[in-house]
């Protein structure tokens, strides 16, 4: 009985305590962390995690998850693992789901070596079961070396595994900017044999290309025997498909592959901006250009059968290579062994024009290159056209290596540039050059309008260890020359001779005339430092005179921080009349700072007279002393300190049309300061105590805000030295007074104080106008920031005028009223006017307004001499000057409003080209930025003359007439008669003119009582009587004699038809009958052939005339009109 007891229990252990047990470990929490913990004691690997939960037998998820061995760690912040049990019966090991996060696998030591010279192979893998992974995934999973880490890429898919089977349904991979998805079956055995396909795409593939995404397919087939990979992608959604392949053979022992890659059509714009700036001619020039490509690779060669670059620029020009690259995986170990056999074809390429002068097209263009890179050959021949299709033919060939290139001939020849030279460089160490021109013809475009255009150079440049050597090299132009010679050493400094004995046809600049002639001699390394011995400098100029050093130079340069430079004993000297002008300049540098000098002794103010206007009369006259001291740090490029002082003794201003001057007893302007504060004085003391001007400014924080502090006192008893700013003015027992108060910045500054002035007479030289008992006052206006308040007034004539009103100059406003009566507004010898003007002109919001009245009381008016009148162009006549269109500047600042009434007094007089006459009426003129100038009202002749063709007649009815139309086209009503008793007739004739229309369309028209031709009433109009009343027998003559001398006018059409037309005769023409009165013009065609035409100007008729001179005694003359024809022969016989 005992034993069946043993015997029950035991049964009851082995079938229910021990796997309850086992049930109860695998299906707890506690129990699944025993057994793991419990694991790691048998297989040595260390296994810690921070939390677990689930169990073994369903699902299990770890926290903060570490394993280690000798040779590597890996850690996961979290891995989930679900699965089947129950599968294993089937001999199935089915996972629902695999997960990690932040999977980090860290290599710790380095495993055994391995021999290089073994095989690898691949051992045959079985899986005993079959092995199912319904999901799995891996995020933000990365390898970590001792050197480095790697991000790994993010995995999610399905796979099973049964045998040496391993089907891959599906598989995600997420890696930075690629996406694909994996599918196929791979052997696990043998020679591994797999099958697989993917599709993928990757955004912005290229860093600084404008490619938003490459995608495509890939299918991977073979075993390790025999690879091969065919892809096939796009890089726009529309864009051409491209294909590129590799076959790749005995993969595991000796590979080696076969790729071919073929493009067809890819657009060249996306990859631009990683050479190009958009807006650079070049980017421009290949944006619409496309590539195709076909080329194989194997491990010894790169075959090019084709590489295309197409529709280049606006020519749609092509360049193409072809060749041979052999040993090209030795370019980094063996470069010698690389050995290269290209061939470059161009054809329809225009240079964009942004880089030449002028057009540039190569019609074709062949090059070759072929060795290695230890030594090969290159070509190139071009041929093109340039500017108007005048050819240019380009012939380059040399040979070169991985360190040198070395052009053995190279010639340019066409019309525009013609050389030969040869050159080489070297880049083994340093950068080494050398050209050597043995002739350069060349006629740039900005030296096409001089006699002289050509551009000639010849000899040798070099630059060799950071020194740049010239060996007789030469460049002239028109009369200019440039030499070099020597190498910057010590032995042989590189001499400069500069020789330019017109500046003015070198640079047109208004200020830039004479003759510059200079000699320097370099010694140094570009690199480091240069020392420039200025041996010679000699410039004339036609109005600042001759100056030139009186001893060499010496300037030290140190190229890495230029600022810090040194120049010692440069010093230019210009022979005055009384004494010799000096002006120099030295500076050393120490440590940061650098001190420069400039001093300058009986320098000539005269020579400010060349910035002056030459209708300007007022000149300046007398030598200044310079001293001036300025130090800086070379760093920061801050100030550290300066202080100076420039002024004269002997100055005086003069008119040079008048006997007028003011002569300074001296002036000086002082500063001193630095980078925080700058403080000038200014003195100026006029000769006999005639005026005093003291005054000092500050200005702070130089690099900020420079805030500025100062005043100015002004006294003057004589102001004809404002004649130098305002040289239109003449004063007479002046006097002004003045202070000024400055404070604010430099960008918002503030003026503050008064101004007053007084005097008994101010003329105006132009307008010939005289102000008497003139004052004028500006002042601070009271509770009003920056503002002032102007208060004048000055007699002219028997009237006055008063001005008032404020500015704000800072805020560019202001606001006047100008009021007077009867006040001399004009008076020269044609004209003398007086106004009373009630105006206000007001500046604001960047707006001019002027509105108001304006009565003319008093005027005569005068005819000016026709020299003195401008003439305007035509509308359609452009004026052109130095190849630009000359605009006419605006004369406002602002758009201008206007409102203005004008009335004329009962004392308005006018006399000039024909009429003599009172005027009376009035107009109210209006303007606005967007509308001409126009007018309201009318102007009406009260009495009146009108001289028409020498014959005074009188004005019956005259007005100019507006009705708000341009001021230039008034309306007109104009009637002229001739006075009744000044007519022989026997019965009783009215006869004149009457004219309305518009005065730029005119219509003019005879009129008579009783009603008779133009001709008739003509007649009447000029010689009182018609023209059947017989006299003298002259009448026609006295007609066509006060046609002709009737007006100037007639003379200014005639030259102006001369000079148009190149006639060499016109006038009036008539016989006895006055109808058949003509105009007519007259040209000699040949010393020996005259013609002459007439147009009638009192019928519809018209003559031709021939005369041709046979001999100098025999002529021969034929006439033809609409009413005859006739001929003559004219033999002059002198006696």
């Amino acid at each position: 009985m005992k034993f069946v007891k043993y015997l029950a229990w035991v049964i009851v252990i082995l079938f229910v305590v021990i796997p309850s047990a086992i049930v109860a470990l695998l299906m707890t929490t506690n129990g699944s962390r025993f057994i793991i913990d419990q694991s790691t004691r048998f297989t040595h690997i260390e296994i810690k995690y921070t939390a677990i939960q689930g169990n073994l037998l369903s699902s299990l998820e770890l926290t903060g998850l570490e394993i280690e061995n000798e040779f590597w760690q890996l850690s996961a912040d979290t891995v989930k693992v679900s699965w089947q049990p129950t599968e294993l019966i089937e001999k199935r090991l089915v996972f629902e789901q695999v997960y990690t996060d932040k999977l980090l696998f860290k290599t710790t030591g380095t495993a055994a070596p391995q021999s290089t010279d073994t095989p690898i192979t691949l051992p045959d893998i079985q899986l005993p079961i079959h092995l199912v992974i319904n999901q799995f995934s891996a995020t933000n999973s990365a390898y970590t070396s001792p050197e480095t880490t790697t991000p790994l890429p993010d995995l999610s898919g399905r796979l099973a595994w049964k045998d040496d089977q391993l089907s891959i349904p599906d598989l995600q991979i997420t890696y930075e900017a690629i996406d694909a998805t994996v599918s196929g079956r791979v052997q696990t055995s043998g020679t591994y044999p797999l099958q697989l396909s993917a599709q993928w795409s990757m955004a912005d593939p290229i860093k600084g290309a404008q490619i938003a995404a490459v995608s495509g397919q890939s299918t991977l087939v073979g075993d390790v025997k025999h690879l091969r990979v065919e892809n096939a992608f796009s890089v726009s959604a529309n864009a051409r498909q491209q294909t590129a392949s590799i076959d790749i053979k005995d993969l595991l022992e000796n590979p080696s592959w076969l790729g071919k890659v073929e493009v067809s059509e890819l657009a060249v714009a996306p990859f631009l901006p990683m050479f190009l700036e958009q807006d650079s001619a070049l980017y421009e020039w290949l944006s619409n250009s496309s590539t195709s490509a076909l080329a194989t690779v194997d491990n010894q060669q790169i075959m090019i059968e084709r590489l295309e670059l197409n529709q280049i620029g606006e020519e749609l020009g092509a360049v193409e290579l072809q060749g041979v690259v052999s040993n090209y995986l030795q370019a980094t170990n063996a470069p010698e062994q690389v050995e290269f056999d290209l061939n470059l074809t161009a054809k329809r390429l225009a240079v964009p024009n942004e880089l030449v002068p002028q057009s540039v097209y190569f019609e074709s263009a062949v090059g070759e290159v072929r060795g290695n890179l230890a030594a090969y050959t290159h070509k190139l021949l071009a041929q093109g056209t340039y500017a108007d299709n005048q050819s240019v033919n380009i012939d380059f060939y040399g040979r070169g290596s991985a360190e040198s290139v070395d052009f053995e001939v190279a010639t340019i020849t066409s019309k525009l540039i013609t050389t030969e030279f040869s050159a080489q460089a070297n880049w083994q160490t340093e950068l080494n050059a050398e050209v050597d021109i043995k002739n350069l013809s060349a006629f740039p475009p900005e030296l096409a309008g001089y006699s002289d255009p050509e551009l000639s150079a010849n000899g040798k440049l070099s630059f060799l260890s950071n020194r740049l050597s010239a060996h007789n090299f030469n460049i002239s132009w028109m009369d200019n020359e440039v030499v070099l010679d020597g190498a910057m050493t010590k032995e042989s400094p590189l001499s400069a001779l500069v020789k330019i004995p017109n500046l003015e046809a070198l640079y047109d600049n208004d200020y830039l005339a004479g003759t510059l002639d200079v000699e320097l001699a370099v010694v140094g390394q570009i690199d480091k430092s240069l020392r420039i011995e200025v041996k010679d400098f000699n410039a004339d100029h036609p109005d600042f005179g001759q100056w030139q050093t009186n001893k060499p130079a010496t300037i030290n340069l140190p190229v890495n921080q230029p600022l810090a430079f040194s120049v010692t004993d440069f010093c230019v000297i210009s022979d005055g009349r009384t004494a010799a002008a000096e002006l120099c300049l030295a500076s050393a540098s120490k440590g940061t700072k650098q001190t420069t000098q400039i001093n300058g002794a009986n320098l000539p103010l005269a020579l400010l007279n060349r910035f002056r206007s030459a209708e300007v009369a007022e000149r300046i006259w007398g030598l200044a002393t310079l001293n001036s001291t300025i130090v800086y740090d070379t760093e920061t490029w801050t100030l550290d300190h300066t202080e100076g002082n420039v002024g004269s003794e002997r100055t005086v201003l003069f008119a040079l049309d008048e006997e007028v001057s003011t002569r300074f007893e001296y002036w000086r302007i002082n500063w001193a300061g630095n980078t925080e504060s700058i403080k000038a004085e200014v003195t100026a003391e006029l000769e006999d105590d005639r005026g005093l001007v003291i005054g000092d400014i500050t200005i702070s924080d130089l690099t900020d805000v420079a805030a500025l502090q100062g005043e100015i006192i002004m006294e003057l008893h004589d102001l004809t030295v404002l004649q130098w700013v305002l040289p239109d003015l003449r004063y007479e027992e002046a006097q002004a007074l003045a202070l000024i108060t400055i404070g604010g910045n430099a960008k918002a500054p503030e003026i503050t104080g008064s101004v007053e002035l007084a005097a008994k007479e101010i003329g105006f030289a132009q307008s010939g106008l005289l102000l008497t008992d003139v004052r004028i006052a500006a002042f601070d206006t009271p509770n009003v920031d920056a503002s002032i308040t102007l208060d004048g007034q000055a007699q002219s004539g028997d009237g006055w005028i008063s001005i008032k009103g404020s500015v704000q100059p800072l805020a560019t406003e202001l606001d006047l009223q100008i009021e007077g009566e009867s006040f001399r507004a004009v008076q020269l010898p044609t004209a003398t006017v007086d106004v009373s003007p009630n105006i206000n002109i007001r500046v604001k919001d960047q707006r001019i307004d002027i509105t108001g009245e304006v009565l003319i009381p008093y005027a005569v008016i005068d005819q000016p001499e026709l020299s003195e009148i401008a003439t305007t162009p035509s509308a359609d006549v452009k004026v052109f000057e130095n190849g630009e269109p000359v605009t006419q500047q605006s004369d406002s600042l602002y758009p201008l409003y206007a409102d203005v009434r004008v009335t004329l007094g009962d004392k308005i007089q006018v006399t000039g080209f024909g009429f003599e006459g009172e005027l009376a009426g009035s107009l109210r003129v209006s303007e606005t930025p967007t509308r001409a100038l126009t007018a309201t009202g009318g102007v009406s002749v009260t009495k009146g003359f009108y001289e028409l063709y020498g014959q005074r007649l009188e004005i019956e009815r005259g007005s100019l007439i507006y009705s708000g139309g341009p001021i230039a086209n008034p309306g007109l009503d104009l009637r002229v008669v001739r006075a009744q008793e000044n007519i022989i007739s026997t019965e009783q004739v009215s006869v004149g003119a009457q004219i309305s229309g518009t005065l730029l369309e005119p219509d003019f028209r005879l009129y008579s009582t009783p009603a008779m031709p133009d001709s008739e009433v003509l007649s009447y109009l000029i010689l009182g009587r018609g023209s059947g009343v017989s006299s003298t027998g002259n009448e026609n003559l006295q007609l066509q004699a006060l046609i002709l001398l009737g007006s100037k006018g007639t003379d200014l059409l005639g030259e102006s038809l001369q000079d148009t037309f190149g006639f060499d005769e016109f006038g009036i023409d008539s016989t006895m009958n006055p109808n058949d009165t003509s105009f007519y013009v007259g040209k000699y065609l040949s010393p020996r052939l005259y013609v002459k035409y007439g147009v009638g100007l009192f019928e519809n008729t018209n003559s031709f005339l021939i005369r041709y001179l046979l001999s100098e005694k025999l002529i021969i003359e034929t006439t033809t009109s609409g009413q005859s024809q006739g001929g003559d022969i004219f033999y002059t016989i002198e006696k």
